[in-house]
């Protein structure tokens, strides 16, 4: 784990909610560091502004390292972490370590992603469940695990989640699979009453280009 070259401050307790805090204060974390798709999410927080972001890898370190270094060139703290995203230890540790660097979590960004069977319908079980593991469920784990850092906070706090896409929510749909929700929104609902109750806003994007989520990213975080 790597941390930023200056700590920024802890949070303040008279903020209820997210939108109350600017940019320039808010710390966000962004799954999926080394890919097209983080990447580009981090780098548009980082030039909106945003005091620091981590990102966390899986495999790729040496693409999210360069993430980290273009953060820092931008005026932002920068945090890099290695993290599982299907292994809730994983998952605790890494936000335990973020809280423990910064002081909080502001916005949580899910954009780790990975291919899709290029074939569903002749993909097994256990291809299928693998991509919905990280693409999916995934997603529901790193909310359920960051509710409680946001509701202790008092701060509240925003998270993003991103749809799969239209054809493989159809192809998805086709099957009887325990635990394989057709869609983000379908995993992360069980958790919105709790997050509504720590003034957490929960948010789920369209399936897009990692640009057009980067766009969308900032306009949810800066409103």
């Amino acid at each position: 784990m790597i941390t930023p070259n200056s700590q920024p401050s802890g949070n303040d307790p008279d903020q209820t909610h997210h939108a109350d805090i600017p940019i320039a204060e808010k710390v966000c974390v962004v799954t999926g560091g080394g890919q097209a798709r983080g990447t580009a999410v981090a780098e548009a927080l980082a030039r909106a502004g945003a005091k620091t972001v981590a990102i966390t890898y899986s495999d790729d370190r040496d693409a999210a390292h360069e993430v980290y270094v273009r953060i820092q060139s931008l005026g932002s703290g920068c945090l890099l972490a290695k993290m599982d995203v299907t292994d809730r230890k994983s998952v605790r540790q890494v936000l335990l370590w973020i809280t423990d660097q910064v002081g909080k979590i502001d916005v949580l960004v899910n954009a780790e992603e990975t291919a899709w069977p290029h074939e569903i319908g002749s993909a097994s079980a256990g291809e299928r469940l693998q991509a919905v593991g990280v693409n999916i469920r995934a997603q529901a784990l790193m909310a359920d695990e960051v509710l409680p850092f946001m509701g202790i906070q008092r701060t509240g706090g925003l998270v993003v989640g991103v749809a799969v896409d239209d054809e493989v929510t159809a192809a998805l749909m086709a099957f009887d699979e325990p635990g394989v929700p057709a869609f983000v929104a379908a995993a992360i609902s069980p958790m919105t009453a709790l997050a509504a109750s720590r003034q957490v806003t929960m948010k789920v994007l369209p399936f897009g280009d990692p640009d057009a989520v980067a766009e969308a990213v900032v306009g949810l975080a800066t409103a």
